[in-house]
């Protein structure tokens, strides 16, 4: 239960509970493998924030935090 809660960590963000980077770039390779495999196209959808900066810098980084869960909620 340590260890799965550790690995869950590891590869979440904390802030918005979304995968993080470490998690793509190691599971990557093996669901193309998968697809490839199988026959079937992946699709890998990576998202920007426009301006995000901006919204750090004009209303704070609490501000910000608000914004990127809210983008997770809408993107799950």
């Amino acid at each position: 239960d340590n260890v799965q809660n550790s690995i869950e960590m590891a590869i979440t963000d904390a802030l918005t509970g979304l995968n993080n980077r470490r998690y793509m770039e190691s599971h990557l390779a093996t669901l193309a493998e998968q697809a490839s495999v199988r026959g079937k196209p992946l699709a890998l959808m990576i998202l920007d924030i426009d301006y995000f900066k901006a919204i750090n810098d004009t209303y704070g980084h609490d501000a910000g935090d608000d914004v990127l869960r809210e983008f997770a909620v809408r993107i799950r």
